[in-house]
């Protein structure tokens, strides 16, 4: 019965057409930022035909790694794990733009080096935090960081940071530089995301602000797993009270100051106390309730260090890095304390 042949070919020639079986161009993270695109279409498999079809119709082509060394080929997939999140055109336009910048030389010109440490323990439960603006009206949306930050594990979802981290805001030199660039217009659709990954990992994951203490500077993000963007959550095991610590004890610092994403240092405990201590060594220290109870200490923190762990000699979690001054305190943690109380709050 030949017509029964016919639309069998026929069927196979659509599949075929629209989909991306044998095609090497069409890698994985493709097939992700397809599904993404796709998740919430009432037929998931007819629109990611439909998507994959308007990409070449649109006149697209894959993006070409033929050029590129292994090396370069998980650098540019790894700059553009996010861009996923808006479907495939962003996505292949990403993996474009630095392919382009591998090829001419600059892909790393950017990247300041990661410190090694043999503390992959404490790693695993230690998070940089990326806050960025999302521009939704531009076709694809485009994304500018913002601001970052450090957080750290405390439950199979959540993490703990500095609500001046979770809940940071472009200021309006960010959103001048972004109008003047042409990057951004008064009645674009901004929305605010939060982004984090582990401090010694490449995937991206989503969080949300869930519980917060801002006049302890404390909040709590939690992880929201979706489809390509998951990360290992491996809580730290035990929260130190602060009448527990003393002078002199040893404490390790994690985070990210300056860009250092996995920066660690050592040091011991110089002071412990409460807000009315430090009334004479910090400006802004009104902003924090008086029973607030600090550490500082001796292990070098900057700006990106905010909200990150500050551990004891056994890994356990003693505080979050919150401030730095420049007085002789320069260092300065809020007490885990609070961060056990807002998480087991209701």
């Amino acid at each position: 019965m030949p017509y029964k042949k016919t639309i069998i070919f026929i069927l196979f020639f659509i599949l075929s057409a629209c989909g991306d079986s044998g095609d090497e161009r069409v890698s994985k993270g493709h097939r992700d930022a397809i599904k993404i695109q796709c998740e919430d279409a009432s037929n998931v498999k007819a629109c990611g035909l439909e998507v994959r079809e308007n990409f070449i119709e649109d006149g697209n082509d894959y993006a070409d790694f033929s050029e590129l060394n292994a090396d370069q080929i998980n650098a540019v997939k790894f700059e553009c794990i996010r861009s996923k999140k808006f479907g495939l055109i962003a996505y292949n336009n990403c993996l474009e733009k630095h392919i382009d910048k591998a090829l001419g030389g600059t892909l790393f010109a950017d990247k300041k080096k990661k410190p090694e440490n043999n503390i992959e323990k404490l790693e695993e439960s230690t998070v940089f935090i990326a806050r960025a603006a999302v521009n939704l009206s531009k076709d694809p949306p485009e994304e500018y960081d913002f601001t970052s930050g450090s957080g750290i594990i405390i439950s199979k979802t959540e993490i703990a940071t500095n609500c001046h981290v979770a809940m940071a805001e472009p200021d309006s030199k960010f959103l001048n530089l972004l109008k003047e660039e042409g990057k951004w217009n008064l009645n674009d659709n901004i929305k605010i995301v939060t982004w984090i990954r582990l401090i010694s990992g490449k995937d991206w994951a989503l969080a949300e602000l869930i519980k917060q203490n801002v006049k302890k500077d404390v909040c709590i993000i939690r992880y929201t797993p979706k489809e390509a963007f998951k990360v290992s959550m491996k809580p730290i095991s035990r929260f130190v009270p602060f009448d527990k610590l003393k002078k002199g004890d040893f404490v390790r610092a994690m985070g990210s100051p300056s860009g250092l994403i996995g920066y660690t240092s050592t040091g011991d405990i110089q002071w412990l106390g409460t807000t009315e201590g430090l009334r004479n060594t910090l400006s802004n220290i009104d902003e924090f309730d008086k029973d607030t109870k600090f550490i500082v200490h001796g292990a070098n923190i900057d700006g990106g260090s905010s909200g990150g762990p500050l551990f004891d000699a056994d890994g356990n979690l003693i505080g979050l890095n919150t401030l730095i001054s420049n007085t002789a305190a320069e260092n300065i943690a809020v007490s885990a304390d609070h961060v056990k109380d807002l998480l087991y709050s209701n």
